[in-house]
């Protein structure tokens, strides 16, 4: 398939994911502040998860292309490998009681691996799109009656946010066109709809391993017929947040495109900075309070998404992955070439 030309590129696609890279990072910042325990933080993690990953893989899927597959699925699996080891090194230099297994990418690395899955299926995609989407749906909504699906190679999320990506693959730049076109009124609906269930959610409170998409129904302590109305009324609500999220993208912001067009090496790099203050955050909690821990992963995240979005980290990412691809290809087409 053709490259699209960067005169077509779709801006408000880049300043989405600026957008969401920066949920990610402070996500994580509040995280390691107090998580969900604390009001001040359960508050905004709630509104954050229960979106920005159905909306990172949506737009995953609007990008996503069924050709050249083994460069794209090599080059995440390179970074999962050389992340994978530099968050060991890390982890075992600041003294974090943190646990690692070939089987289960490290914390924030699921989604590189699941990527991989999710390429690995796009021809699938492309030729039956509409079973796919109804297959991804059921599979979604019933992959938590089974408890041997979980953190293991990723499977559950892969499984969980599946029909986000085959959906964005499929019918992605029409759903974006439509989310563009929405009239004031709906996208006025929309917000209120976004902050009913925000608020619904909070005031539920909601486990975590619902949005995180990671246990199942079992591990999150319900019965099956629950677990699925539960898991429907989760992802109908991340649908329709995502679809008013995209309808109030800004049409231009240079900042947030630069940001979208170096989420991933912001995404692989910015844990490293969140497990450096994951010992220090819950003392910054207990001293200043509140209102002020909060206001310092702000500061954080601005922070982390300036210096990691600097070309030369994404450069130096893709380099480094070619390279790999590169090196570990050359002896089969030395041998095909003979």
């Amino acid at each position: 398939m053709r490259q699209i030309p960067e005169r077509t590129r779709d801006l408000r696609l880049d300043a989405a994911k600026g957008i969401l890279i920066i949920l990610v990072v402070l996500g994580h910042l509040l995280e390691a502040t107090a998580g969900w325990n604390a009001r001040s933080t359960r508050l905004p993690l709630t509104a954050i998860y229960m979106f920005h990953m159905p909306a990172f893989v949506f737009l995953a899927g609007v990008t996503a292309k069924p050709t050249q597959l083994p460069k794209r699925i090599g080059t995440f699996l390179v970074m999962l490998a050389l992340f994978q080891s530099l968050y060991f090194i890390e982890v075992h230099l600041i003294g974090l009681n943190k646990t690692f297994s070939l089987l289960i990418p490290f914390w924030i690395l699921w989604f590189l691996l699941a990527m991989c899955w999710w390429q690995l299926i796009m021809p699938l995609i492309r030729k039956f799109p509409r079973t796919s989407i109804a297959v991804s749906l059921l599979t979604a909504i019933f992959s938590g009656t089974f408890e041997s699906i979980g953190y293991d190679l990723t499977l559950s999320r892969t499984l969980v946010f599946l029909p986000f990506f085959v959906i964005g693959a499929t019918y992605g730049q029409v759903i974006l066109r439509m989310a563009y076109q929405l009239p004031r009124v709906a996208k006025l609906v929309g917000v209120i709809v976004a902050g009913v269930a925000w608020t619904y959610l909070y005031a539920q409170n909601i486990r975590p391993g619902w949005l995180y998409g990671s246990f199942s129904f079992e591990r999150l302590k319900v019965e099956d017929g629950a677990g699925i109305l539960i898991r429907i009324g989760l992802m109908i609500i991340a649908m329709l947040v995502v679809l008013t999220f995209l309808s109030l993208t800004p049409k231009s912001s240079t900042v947030l495109v630069a940001l979208g067009r170096r989420s991933l090496a912001i995404f692989a790099l910015h844990g490293f900075i969140v497990l450096a203050v994951t010992p220090l955050m819950p003392i910054v909690l207990q001293k200043s309070g509140n209102v002020i821990a909060v206001g310092i992963c702000l500061l954080l995240t601005v922070f982390t998404v300036a210096s990691f979005s600097l070309p030369v980290f994404d450069r130096t990412i893709r380099r480094i992955s070619q390279a790999t691809i590169s090196l570990i290809s050359k002896p089969f087409v030395s041998r095909n070439a003979s």
